[in-house]
């Protein structure tokens, strides 16, 4: 190989580093400088070969308001979340404009399946895990919102408990501690 072509080479190596710690960074910056909030989810339970066992989380907040039915695949709508009393937060209003800083919103794109994503629609779970969540009752994620809607997942509560994946599904449930502002 020549010179030329190993410096390429390193150069190629070198972008694809920086731009994995760049993305990184981001999410970790997300997870610092945040508002918390609890959204309702229904967890479907499906099992990949290449990645293992996951849960797709669908959440109340997903469904398409009806002027927006026709949207295209990828168009940004904005949720406005609102507080309920228990806790949980679901959605007030939808806005194809950027709210701004004094609300607290998550920023969803359209999908597939014609529903809003958010980026944390899949949890990765142990192997052989993925009952705990199946037979829940009642699953909560825990997600963390920075000022531009971006969510990342910061825990997933089961039947009003942190997952654990060793954790019997039979135990006993107690109050999950309140979202962080």
């Amino acid at each position: 190989m020549s010179r030329a072509m190993k410096t390429a080479f390193w150069l190629v190596v070198a972008g694809q580093v920086i731009l994995l710690l760049v993305w990184v960074g981001y999410k970790e910056n997300t997870l610092r400088t945040v508002t918390e909030v609890l959204l309702q989810t229904v967890p479907i339970d499906p099992r990949s070969i290449l990645q293992g066992d996951y849960a797709i989380l669908d959440y109340e907040i997903a469904e398409l308001p009806p002027w927006a039915a026709d949207s295209e695949r990828g168009t940004n709508i904005y949720v406005l979340l609102r507080e309920g009393a228990d806790g949980v937060w679901d959605a007030g209003h939808y806005t194809l404009e950027k709210p701004g800083s004094d609300v607290i919103f998550i920023k969803g794109s359209v999908n597939q399946r014609h529903r809003l994503g958010f980026g944390i629609d899949t949890y990765f779970i142990p192997e052989g895990a993925g009952h705990i969540i199946e037979r829940a009752e009642d699953v909560k994620v825990l997600v963390a919102l920075n000022s531009n809607g971006t969510a990342v997942i910061k825990d997933v509560l089961v039947d009003g408990l942190p997952f654990d994946p060793t954790r019997s599904p039979d135990l006993p449930v107690k109050e999950p501690p309140p979202p962080r502002r």
